[in-house]
Formats: C-alpha cells, structure tokens, sequence
C-alpha cells in the first residue's frame, strides 16, 4: 500500500525529465540506458570474477555465516549467551551448516547443525584469528573454517562445517560483492552522471526552446518579428537562421501581395474621379442616377481596399495615446451630411470612455466603417448610435435587420456578404475593423440592439 503513494510522489519529479516524447526525454532515457548496461556489464564481470574464484567464495561464505552467528551471542552478566530468536543466516540453499560458538577460553557457548557435521567441531587454536579449508569432491564441496570476533566486548571463535554442491549456496555471497562492490560505488556516481548529463542536455535544448516559444509568438499582422539568434550551439543557429531566412521571404511575399491591393486600389481613384465628373455632365435622368450609384459604389470599395491595406500593416506606436471620445465625435460629424443625404438620423453618445494606447486614425477609421455599415442597413428616418464608453469600447448601434448569430462570425471574414445580389457592398467593412482591433489587443462582439438591429461594439485594450 505504500508503494503507490510514493510512486505518485515521485512521478511528478522523474517524468518531466524521462517522460513525453521531448529531445530532453528521449537523450535522458538512453543515457539511462547506457548507464542501466554499464552497471549490468559491471554486475556480470564481478560475478563471472567471483564464479571462477572458489577459494575466494568459500572464504567469503564462512565470514558472512560467521558475522550473522555472531549477532545473535549477547552478554549475561560476566558470561556469554547464545540467543537462537537473533539468529539470522542468510540461506544457502540444499547446503547444510553446522557450526559452534566458543569463548575466549575454550567453553562452549552454542552447537547447532546436523549431528554428523557437528560432532566434527572442535575449539580452534585461541592464536589462530582465520582458517579456512575446502575439499571438493565428486558429491559437492565440505568447507570448513574458523573466525575470530567480537561479542559483547569479549573475543568469541565461531567454528563452522558447511557440505552442499553447485553455486546456489554461494549466492548470498555473490550478492553481497555486488551491493558492495557495485552497487554502492557505481550507484551514485551513476546517478551524478546522469544529472549531470540531464543538465547539460537541458542546457544545450535551451536556445532550442527559446526558439520555439519565439515561433509560437509569431502572429501574422507581426510579419517584421524574427527569431532571436542564439550564441551556441551551431546547429540551433543554423535553424534559426532558416526559420528567419524563410520569414524574410514570407515577409517580401506579403508586402508585395499588400502594396499590390494599395497600388491598385490607389490607381483606380483617379479614373473613378474621372469618371465621376463625366457622369455629372450627363442629362438628369434615372440612367445617370443609377451611374452615379454604381460610381459610388465603386468608389466606397476603393477606399475600403485603401483602408484593408493600411489595416494589415497597422502598427500601434509605443506611447501614442487615442480619445475614443474625440474620435467618436469627429466620426459622427463627418457622416453627417452623408447621414442626411439618406434620410437618417445619426447622434453620438459620450459615456466618458477610458484612455487608451492605439492609433487614433485607424481607429477613427474603424469607427467610420462601422458607422457607413450602419447607415447602409438601418432603413430610411431611423437613428444610428455612436456610443464612446464606458471603458476602452465604442459601439455603433442601428435599427436594421441585424445580423443572425450564426453568420456572426463569417461577416468578418474579407468579401463576406449575406446578399450576392447586391452591388452596395463589398464585405470588406467588418473585416477592417476587426483587423484594426486586432492589431490593438482588442476584438469586435455583435449583439441583438434591443428593440431591433445590431449592437456592434469595438472593444480596444486600456493605457
């Protein structure tokens, strides 16, 4: 029960670091890997080592049996024990052990093993610290063997006979050295490597990372934003250093395609002001009304051309501040005459708006696209509503056929119009104003007006 709390203390810590499928992860894992097969290959040489040493394995397994034996021999009072509930051996298979404990003067403290094994020991030479004697035969191996130690501050001789076969009672032995000798050496060390290697690794994905979080920032009304050059290393330069090289060539391409739309919105003012003036020279009559409608028209989507390309490279300057109120107001008195000459009413409302960072003539221009869009849908004799405020918002409010909320979102994509068949639009009003709130901070929302029509506010981003 206690293992899955800890897992799930610890997988918070390790899996940033070993999980998911970042470069990060994956390099930590194979050099885990290539530590986990240096401790393996280490683990089979110490084990093929000791394999072939049977002199060795057999003094190491007397000692080991020798120290458990001697944990369990406590002092009571002036004399020794041997206290059979603290013995603890480690066990070693089909082989069987008998041993004998004795004090530093020859008395006998404990006997314990198979009868034909035991009665072969006998107290050893009190000068003697270590013997050690193997035998092998066709049947196995016999060991036997002496040890000198310490118990309750009094020298004991722990004398043992040990007879099996095979290796298996030369694991505990084997593991031992491997825990001793591998493990705890190598463990840390390993461990430090691989934090260290992890460190390094993160370090060296740092300006890759950089990189990444930079492209992810990039917005497409940002076009001039590059990506930051790294110091080091040379194959993150030589990406980044792409990745630029592929938006400088992005950039060229847009601007061409923007100043393209400027130039040629631009050149078709002078032959439709041309124009303009050859349809006023015609006699009065319908045929000339519907010229003059039509050159309007024409003229009106030239403009709003001129104004989407100013809009994609709007700029907001750091500093500059906008009155919404004064920009409201002068918007409104602008579109007057043009209000009266449709045979609307238009008033503005001022609900003291805050200050806010942005470019006033762009957003005057928005406030103006918006303001047309209205007076074009509101019907003749009712009243258009600039409201500034309160807060960074100005709203446009007409008495129309509004807008339905599933098409809210298309009437502000470029050339969006509800009827093809009309010719006094060009679709690109909302579009505009959506740009150039966009570009600073804010968004556009389009509501039902009570009472009927569109409620359509630009909300911009405070100072």
């Amino acid at each position: 029960m206690a293992a899955k709390p800890f897992l799930s203390f610890l997988k918070p810590a390790v899996w940033p670091i070993f999980g998911g499928d970042g470069m990060a992860a994956i390099i930590a894992r194979r050099l885990f890997s290539v530590v986990l097969l240096f401790a393996l290959l280490d683990i089979a040489f110490v084990v093929l080592t000791y394999v072939r040493d049977q002199e060795g394995l057999g003094q190491r397994l007397l000692t080991l049996q020798a120290d458990e034996i001697a944990e369990a021999v406590k002092a009571d009072g002036s004399r020794l024990r041997f206290d059979p509930s603290r013995l603890y051996r480690e066990p070693i298979g089909s082989a069987q052990l008998a041993f004998a404990v004795y004090d530093h003067r020859g008395r006998e403290i404990a006997l314990d093993g198979p009868w034909g094994l035991a009665q072969a020991l006998t107290p050893p030479i009190t000068s003697v610290s270590s013997e050690t004697r193997r035998d092998d035969h066709a049947t196995g191996f016999f060991l036997h063997g002496a040890r000198r130690l310490a118990a309750a501050g009094q020298p004991i001789w722990v004398v043992m006979n040990i007879q099996g076969r095979g290796l298996r009672p030369f694991w505990p032995v084997i593991a031992n050295e491997v825990i001793e000798h591998v493990a705890v050496p190598l463990l840390p060390l390993a461990l430090l490597l691989l934090a260290l290697n992890v460190v390094v690794v993160r370090r060296a994905l740092n300006p890759l990372s950089v990189a990444a979080r930079e492209v992810e920032a990039l917005e497409p009304r940002r076009i001039e934003r590059r990506l930051a050059m790294p110091e080091s290393p040379r194959e993150v330069r030589r990406l980044v250093g792409a990745v630029n090289g592929a938006l400088n060539r992005i950039e060229r391409a847009i601007r061409a395609l923007r100043d393209f739309t400027a130039d040629a919105a631009h050149e078709l003012r002078t032959p439709l002001a041309i124009m303009s003036m050859e349809v006023d020279e015609l006699p009065d009559g319908a045929p000339k009304q519907k010229l003059r409608e039509d050159v309007a028209n024409m003229t009106r989507s030239v403009g709003q051309m001129l104004d989407m390309a100013s809009a994609d490279a709007l700029l907001v300057p750091h500093g500059t501040v906008a009155d919404l109120s004064a920009i409201g107001a002068q918007v409104v008195t602008q579109l007057t005459p043009l209000a009266v000459r449709k045979g609307r009413n238009i008033r503005f409302i001022d609900e003291h708006p805050v200050r806010i960072e942005g470019h006033a003539e762009a957003i005057g221009r928005a406030v103006r696209n918006l303001v047309e869009n209205a007076l074009l849908h509101t019907p003749e004799g009712s009243d258009v509503e600039v409201t500034a405020g309160p807060g960074a918002v100005i709203a446009v409010r007409d008495h129309g056929p509004g807008i339905a909320p599933e098409k809210r979102e298309q009437v502000l994509k470029r050339f969006w119009r509800g009827d093809r068949s009309k010719t006094d639009g060009s679709g690109l009003g909302l579009a505009i104003v959506n740009r150039i709130a966009e570009a600073h901070g804010g968004r556009i929302t389009i509501d039902a007006a009570p009472e009927g029509g569109a409620l359509i506010r630009l909300w911009l981003a405070p100072d």
